[in-house]
Order: C-alpha cells, then sequence, then structure tokens
C-alpha cells in the first residue's frame, strides 16, 4: 500500500531503556507499541508499514536531551520537542502517569496541530548549558560540605568543653 501525501502523526514517550510509540494515520488511531529507543528503529517501521508518508512526531522535553530530536530530523521524521506543561492533562492522569496514555495524547494532540515546539539549541550550546548546569551543582555541594564541617567543628568543640569541664 502506498502512503504517498499521507501524514503519520507520530507520539513518542522516550524513555533510556524504551520508547512509548502512538501512531495515527491523519485522524485515526493505528497503533501504540514499545520499541528500543532508537530512531533507526522507528523509521524502520515507518518506512515498511507506511511507505512514502509525511512522518511527524513529538516528545517532551525530558532529562535525555535533544539528541532523539537531532536523529528523527536527520532521518526524514519531522519532529518537535515539547514542554510537558504544555499538554493538557486531567488531574487522574497527573496521579496515575502512564507511558502509553501519555505517548496517545501527543500524537492525538500532534495530529490536532495543538502542540508548538520548544528551541532546540544547537550541540555546543547544549554541552555549555550542561557543563554550567554541572558547576552551579558542584559549588551546592562544596557549600553544603563546608557547612557540615563547620557544624562538626562547632558541635566537637562544645561537647569537648561540655565533658572536661
Amino acid at each position: 500500500m502506498d502512503y504517498s501525501g499521507q501524514n503519520i502523526y507520530i507520539g513518542l514517550d522516550t524513555h533510556l531503556k524504551s520508547w512509548k510509540t502512538t501512531i495515527r494515520v491523519e485522524d485515526s488511531f493505528y497503533k501504540t507499541f514499545s520499541q528500543d529507543p532508537e530512531a533507526k528503529t522507528l523509521f524502520a517501521y515507518l518506512q515498511k508499514n507506511f511507505p512514502n508518508a509525511n512522518y511527524f512526531s513529538a516528545y517532551e522535553a525530558s532529562f535525555n536531551g535533544f539528541r532523539a530530536h537531532r536523529e528523527l530530523n536527520e532521518l526524514g521524521i519531522r519532529n518537535i520537542v515539547v514542554n510537558p506543561a504544555d499538554i493538557p492533562t486531567t488531574d487522574k492522569e497527573r496521579k496515575q502517569k502512564e507511558d502509553a496514555r501519555d505517548s496517545r495524547k501527543i500524537a492525538g494532540q500532534l495530529a490536532a496541530s495543538k502542540l508548538e515546539g520548544i528551541y532546540v539549541p544547537g550541540i555546543q550550546c547544549e554541552g555549555d548549558r550542561s557543563m554550567v548546569r554541572f558547576r552551579k551543582t558542584l559549588t551546592k555541594e562544596v557549600a553544603r560540605n563546608k557547612c557540615r564541617v563547620i557544624i562538626f567543628i562547632l558541635s566537637w568543640d562544645y561537647c569537648s568543653r561540655t565533658i572536661y569541664r
């Protein structure tokens, strides 16, 4: 079957060990499944099942960074990264987190053109940001350890004066 000119919408819930993937063909739900966290795996699946279609995907910004975004775009899948707060959720969905539901929601919102992508920095800028964040974390840890040492010395000094009087 030839899908020339048809739009395929992919909602991804990305994690370190797997991606929960939902596919919509135009306005209809097709399938939700789990896959290895590889853009090439997804692209091979799309090429096999939906040849010559227009591929659109989205996933929530997370600790994974933007590697998946870059790989998907290089393969010809037009991807956007969205702010998790921009995806409408109910109170029940917030309390009962489910990856399949999240990917279905992302795919549905993408198909309805209700998602807006965030700014994706270049590789150099992303590396610089990571370095600045890491330095900030280390600075906080150094300050915390200095306070611990001071408190230990003060408490030891107080105890020694009390015991040896």
